[in-house]
């Protein structure tokens, strides 16, 4: 209806004598669409920018930075890869108001500097398949570690009672043990208070063996899976990005053309 009205309008300026007879409704016509492409083109780039704007603002769940600890990085890992659909959407936004309205330069020339960041983002998503294998194995290798030598004080703990020659010697054996309780007065002779104390230590010695086996194998099959999932999605994620950032040469068809 508003169309219309325009080109009515149009019409009577120009048979007034306002406009120049080649003024017709065709031209303005083309003149909206190109207004309305304009409109669209700044729409998409802005969304694409809220949504990188957005990418980059989840990271304050990192902090405090700690790039020593293994556990914080395979969880930076995680995090990156959970919002990076966004950054990607946020890229492709970007570089489809450059089709919208190619004669709008700050569009253009930011979306060329995007897809020359996507071809190095695509090589970080790759990267980050052998990192994230890297760190997993050397966290599950350290807690089994820890574990193991949490077990093996334990069993040195255990020789010392064995070893011991007096009630002193048995105290002085057990307050290697980190909160430990102080050992009573013995009120039986101490070959029978040191069998009762190696018993429990048997027992000790016996739950932590069974609970490392138990939590080696849990953690093994869960790191597998997730990093199966995390390596899919850096894979899809990276030819996402070399998607956007590939530079595609278009033959002219009217240069080729005699």
């Amino acid at each position: 209806m508003q169309d219309s009205n325009l080109f009515e309008g149009a019409r009577d300026f120009a048979d007034a004598g306002l406009f120049p007879e080649s003024v017709n409704a065709e031209e303005i016509r083309q003149e909206i669409r190109s207004r309305d492409w304009a409109d669209g083109a700044r729409i998409t780039y802005w969304v694409g920018l809220t949504l990188l704007g957005t990418f980059l603002v989840s990271w304050i769940n990192a902090l405090p930075l700690r790039f020593a600890d293994a556990s914080w990085q395979l969880s930076f890992i995680s995090l990156l890869l959970s919002s990076g659909a966004m950054a990607l959407l946020g890229f492709l936004l970007v570089c489809l108001a450059r089709l919208f309205n190619p004669a709008d330069r700050q569009i253009t020339r930011r979306t060329l500097l995007l897809r020359t960041l996507a071809s190095w983002i695509a090589l970080g998503w790759v990267l980050l398949i052998p990192l994230q294998l890297f760190i997993g194995m050397r966290l599950i290798n350290t807690q089994a570690s820890n574990e193991i030598d949490a077990i093996r004080k334990l069993e040195a703990v255990a020789g010392a009672v064995r070893n011991a020659s007096s009630e002193a010697e048995l105290r002085a054996a057990l307050r290697q043990m980190p909160n430990q309780p102080l050992l009573p007065p013995l009120t039986v002779p101490l070959e029978v208070g040191k069998a009762n104390v190696l018993a429990e230590f048997r027992k000790s010695i016996n739950a932590a063996k069974n609970r490392q086996q138990e939590g080696s194998s849990t953690r093994w099959q869960t790191w597998m899976r997730e990093a199966f999932r995390n390596s899919l999605q850096s894979l899809l994620l990276a030819l996402g990005f070399l998607a956007i950032g590939k530079n595609r040469v278009f033959d002219d068809s009217s240069k080729s053309k005699p």
